[in-house]
């Protein structure tokens, strides 16, 4: 195949973005609007932002591309985390990730463990994984001292990026990461009635791994696990393709719905039943009614109803 053929074949593969994100990429008029969105200035979901991070590192506009680059090195780990273990996450972001980010923010179990990433990335990523524990320390300094290699980072600007250092691996996460793995292969050959007893005693391991397990009997029984932390069960509300019986265990719970940022999860959540959304809507702040109102990703009656809390409020003042 020749560049031009390669050139062709990337260009033919297509994202279903969201109609905002559609409107930023073909916004040429408003460039300000597209610095904003790539520097996460504008109310975008991490996975809309990083959905145009990825068209504009491929993009020809040089200042975009290196806005682009400053802005995934920038991107906080925690809701790389989160992305990692979306499972409604298109898979060509996800082997974006695993491609950009390999070996950083502790990725690469997460994602091994999300269905959705495509076999063959996974196979690298435990290849990979495996290669880490065999190496000696003198390989990984010999790395280091040599210079950067190619990480052949798909959809970011390649210029300059000799200029660009590869962190030193800490010891205690390739440990942490061998074990994880071993955790995932063995879930491989575990029933079900092992994978329930798995989920509801497990460490946080075996929680991040289990919690999108196909069967919901297993990653239900990971919400009765006496060990998992409301920091846990905000995630598992946030992701949006979080099904509706976990939705329905976390509502259950008494003390998880006190918490504030769980309550705002759920009201934006699909799959959250309405009556339990507006009942919730009644505690937020102005700010997050704000918000709401300008989201397209929840339903139209979230949306009304915060539009409504907000004209009260006005009229009260």
């Amino acid at each position: 195949m020749n560049e031009s053929d390669s050139q062709k074949t990337k260009q033919s593969v297509r994202l279903k973005v969201s109609s905002r994100v559609a409107r930023i990429v073909a916004g040429r008029d408003d460039r300000d609007q597209q610095l904003q969105a790539i520097r996460g200035q504008l109310d975008l979901s991490d996975a809309e932002r990083m959905t145009l991070l990825v068209y504009f590192g491929q993009g020809a506009d040089r200042e975009l591309r290196l806005e682009t680059r400053q802005a995934l090195e920038l991107f906080p780990g925690e809701q790389l985390r989160l992305l990692a273990t979306d499972s409604g996450l298109h898979p060509r972001l996800l082997t974006f990730l695993a491609k950009r980010y390999a070996g950083r923010h502790g990725l690469d179990t997460l994602l091994i463990a999300n269905p959705s990433l495509p076999d063959r990335v996974r196979h690298d990523l435990l290849a990979a994984a495996h290669q880490n524990t065999e190496d000696k320390p003198a390989d990984r300094t010999e790395l280091s001292q040599g210079g950067t290699p190619d990480e052949n980072r798909e959809g970011v600007d390649s210029e300059d990026s000799n200029t660009e250092t590869s962190e030193e691996p800490d010891p205690a996460e390739e440990t942490e990461s061998s074990e994880h793995l071993s955790k995932y292969q063995m879930t491989m050959h575990m029933g079900v009635a092992e994978k329930i007893k798995a989920a509801q005693t497990g460490d946080k391991e075996w929680r991040g791994l289990l919690i999108n397990d196909s069967n919901k009997l297993v990653s239900s029984a990971v919400l009765k696990n006496p060990r998992i932390t409301e920091g846990e069960v905000y995630a598992i509300a946030r992701n949006k393709s979080t099904n509706d019986e976990l939705i329905r265990l976390i509502l259950l719970n008494r003390e998880w719905i006190k918490n504030y940022s769980i309550k705002l999860a759920l009201v934006m959540h699909p799959r959250t039943p309405l009556g339990n959304a507006l009942r919730f809507m009644g505690v937020l702040t102005e700010k997050d009614l704000k918000n709401l109102v300008k989201s397209r990703e929840i339903s139209p009656v979230i949306v009304n109803n915060a539009r409504r809390m907000l004209l009260a409020k006005d009229k009260r003042r």
